[in-house]
């Protein structure tokens, strides 16, 4: 233990990681990370508000697997001392492979850090006093684990179906009888993640379980702040709406 603790006393700590994922090998739209809007590539929109977010000592890193994205974002200033492996990379890997590579990477190199943030270049439409008032929230917080930004949802999921055995059946349990025809007025309020922004709590540690955790605080946000780029149709309608 006392190892440990002298290896531990010898890290240096920063308070915040920001984590900009972007990896190679988009389907709906061919290199989506870099793609020009208004002259820029998309995860320039993420490196710009990055930077301005209001934590001194922070360290911004773009977890990509391409040598491409690696030279963009670097003319914007970043360094991204390491590549994520491909095999964290795929249409199929989880938010958890990409987060704890990056944090296990710097933890070898002697970084460690209390706290991420998770800026995903395909919600380019940020507001720079939400992601800082969520961030403090956090940090106020004894027992949440996370914060992520939510809105509210096109469709009640209570009325969402599956399918088994070629009958349809409710996705969802309530004690409120065939909510599924119910009025959405009485259905419980549900909430919608967007890809907007999430912070973690890292709490120096070089591995985690999850990245959410048990506690997830929501923080609302609307309007062009929960755009989100999947297709083609979403590209045009952010283009419309980027600086309105």
């Amino acid at each position: 233990k006392t190892c440990i603790w002298c290896y531990l006393l010898t890290m240096l700590k920063k308070n915040l990681l920001i984590i900009i994922p972007a990896r190679s090998n988009s389907k709906a739209i061919k290199n989506k990370n870099l793609i020009k809007i208004f002259g820029k590539h998309l995860v320039y929109y993420a490196i710009k508000i990055a930077k301005k977010v209001k934590e001194k000592n922070k360290l911004i890193f773009c977890s990509t697997d391409s040598k491409k994205i690696k030279k963009v974002v670097e003319q914007y200033g970043l360094i991204v001392p390491f590549l994520r492996p491909k095999k964290y990379s795929k249409d199929l890997s989880r938010d958890i492979d990409f987060v704890n590579h990056a944090i296990n990477e710097f933890y070898k190199n002697k970084i460690i850090f209390k706290y991420c943030l998770i800026l995903r270049p395909t919600s380019p439409i940020r507001n720079l006093k939400n992601i800082d008032k969520a961030y403090k929230i956090l940090q106020k917080s004894k027992n949440a684990t996370s914060i992520r930004a939510v809105t509210n949802p096109k469709n009640n999921p209570f009325k969402t179906w599956v399918i088994k055995k070629g009958f349809l059946r409710p996705i969802l349990k309530s004690k409120i009888k065939e909510h599924y025809n119910a009025p959405r007025q009485i259905l419980p309020k549900t909430y919608w993640q967007t890809g907007n922004f999430e912070f973690i709590k890292i709490n120096f540690k070089k591995k985690l379980n999850s990245t959410s955790g048990k506690n997830i605080l929501p923080f609302m946000i609307s309007g062009n702040e929960v755009l989100d780029i999947d297709s083609f149709s979403d590209l045009e309608n952010l283009k419309k709406n980027m600086f309105n």
